[in-house]
Parts: C-alpha cells; sequence; structure tokens
C-alpha cells in the first residue's frame, strides 16, 4: 500500500529539486497551495529557510508563534517542529529554502568543530529582517539555483558556507552569553504521539491510545496537541489522513475507493465529504487538477 515516504524516525522526507543534491528552493511558495492555507506540523533533518515576499503568516516552531510580514525571514534549526499558517484573508508569497547541513563538508573534523554544534545548540529558530547578512546569503543561494548558470551547485554551496559560517558565529555568542534555556519535555512528548498517528494513520485509533504512545493522560494529550499544533488528537489525525490521501491521489492510480480505506477512512463516501470540506472540491477533481487536466 503506498503512503506518504518518511523516515524510520517519522522525519520527514524532503523532495529536493535533485535528487543527488539535498538543496530545495522554490521562490514562489504560497499558502493557498495547503487546505485552509495552513500546513501541517512536521520536522525534518533539513535547516529551512522562510522569507516571506508579499502577505503575512504565523509561523510556529515548537509551539512558539513567530508573526512574518513581507520582507521578514526565519531560519529553523534541524529536527523542530514546525507549521505554518495564513494570518489574513490574502495568500502569503514566501521563498523557501531547505538543505541538509551535510551537503556542506564530508570532512570530520569540520563537521565536529562547525556543523554539529550549530545543529545540537538550543536555538531552534532565527527571526531575520530581510537586510539580515544571512538572508543575503540564502537569497543570492536561491537566485544562483534559479538561473542555472554553469557550475551553479557550486556558487550555491560558496552561498550556505559563508551562511554556516554567521550561524556559528551567532551560536557562539549565545553559548558564551549565559546556559542555554531549559528545552520544553512536551515538545519531546508531542513528537511521540505525532510520531504514532504517522505509523498507525490507516488504522482506527482512539485518543487513549494516542495519549498512551507520550504516556500522558488523555486531557494532557489534549493540551499538548492544542499547544502545538492549534488542534484537537483527532482533527490532527483527520489532517493527516487528508494529506496522505491528497498525496496518493497525486503519486498513485488507486481508486478513491482504494484510497479512502488505505488512509483510515471507513467509507468512501465520509471520505469523499471530508475532502471537500478540506480542499473545497472533491477527490476526483483534485486528482484531475494536479495532473493538469481539465
Amino acid at each position: 500500500m503506498a503512503q506518504i515516504h518518511r523516515r524510520e524516525d517519522d522525519s520527514e522526507i524532503m523532495y529536493y529539486n535533485d535528487p543527488e543534491v539535498p538543496f530545495y528552493v522554490n521562490d514562489n511558495s504560497r499558502l493557498s497551495m495547503f487546505p485552509n492555507r495552513e500546513m501541517l506540523a512536521h520536522w525534518h533533518e533539513d535547516v529551512e529557510y522562510i522569507h516571506v515576499r508579499e502577505g503575512k503568516m504565523a509561523y510556529h516552531v515548537n509551539g512558539v508563534e513567530i508573526p512574518l510580514g513581507a520582507g521578514q525571514a526565519v531560519l529553523i534549526n534541524a529536527r523542530q517542529l514546525h507549521h505554518a499558517q495564513a494570518t489574513s484573508g490574502e495568500d502569503c508569497v514566501y521563498l523557501a529554502v531547505l538543505f541538509r547541513p551535510e551537503i556542506l563538508s564530508n570532512n570530520i573534523a569540520l563537521r565536529s568543530n562547525y556543523i554539529d554544534p550549530v545543529i545540537s545548540a538550543h536555538i531552534p529558530y532565527l527571526l531575520l529582517e530581510e537586510s539580515h547578512p544571512l538572508c543575503a546569503c540564502l537569497d543570492e543561494a536561491a537566485r544562483l539555483h534559479r538561473e542555472k548558470a554553469t557550475a551553479f551547485e557550486l556558487r550555491v554551496l560558496s552561498q550556505l558556507n559563508q551562511m554556516w559560517a554567521l550561524f556559528f558565529q551567532l551560536v557562539q555568542q549565545e553559548s558564551n552569553a549565559g546556559p542555554p534555556p531549559r528545552s520544553d519535555p512536551d515538545v519531546a512528548v508531542q513528537k511521540q504521539m505525532a510520531d504514532y498517528i504517522y505509523r498507525n494513520y490507516p488504522r482506527k485509533l482512539t485518543l487513549g491510545q494516542i495519549a498512551q504512545a507520550g504516556g500522558v493522560c488523555k486531557s494532557k494529550c489534549c493540551q499538548i496537541f492544542k499547544k502545538y499544533f492549534r488542534k484537537t488528537p483527532g482533527e490532527f489525525l483527520m489532517a493527516y489522513r487528508l494529506e496522505a490521501a491528497a498525496h496518493l491521489l497525486r503519486t498513485t492510480g488507486q481508486s478513491v475507493t482504494e484510497i479512502a480505506y488505505a488512509c483510515g477512512f471507513n467509507s468512501p463516501s465520509y471520505f469523499t465529504e471530508a475532502f471537500r470540506r478540506e480542499h473545497g472540491y472533491p477527490p476526483r477533481r483534485f486528482r484531475r487538477q494536479a495532473s493538469g487536466e481539465k
């Protein structure tokens, strides 16, 4: 049965522009691409950069809301729980750049001295204005990638290394300023409960099972989901099932009925109704539009 691809630890797998180069750029990303202009919470091994071009969004990292408007950006460290949603009636257009830190160096000493300390630092994100040197490096990397001149990959890598040197300096400054703040233990609990949903969404799941996966009571489970995902566990489960269904509609030839059952819906009619509520039109129309048909 085809499913959303995830790693063994249930972090999201990125689909890069070139599968051989762990770097992704989309300089015309829009929140309108997501149901209700809201991307579902996720995490991955990649460092992520979001630079808002038009409109506004609320970006959430480990339960912290970061308002972003045009001209502002956020840099998210690896393996942080994050999602975004539009905060006005208008669409939000943004540049998205993601890359695996391992692309920067295969040298063990360099990775140990400069890459690993940043990834493991207690700095989940940086809020930036577009005039910041970090933004200049990442915006330039995106431009080079878009224009694809000769040896552009090497030029992109040069910009990423410059950006990482600046990031490393900021981490060092934070480290010298005092002990890091205590991490919120609920973040790890939330990941465990989300992991359980990712692994078992095709099955019938109860609130008790989801709570047990995080080692908390039902009430605490609901509190944590509201805190980090702005959803109840049931709403998150439904949203993930619909995300999985949309993925299968785009990438497989499975029938709507097969997809409904594969994603945990107990009837095709209920699936169609839920999908229409979320996307604004039924699964078959979604598939036609995704394939470019009219």
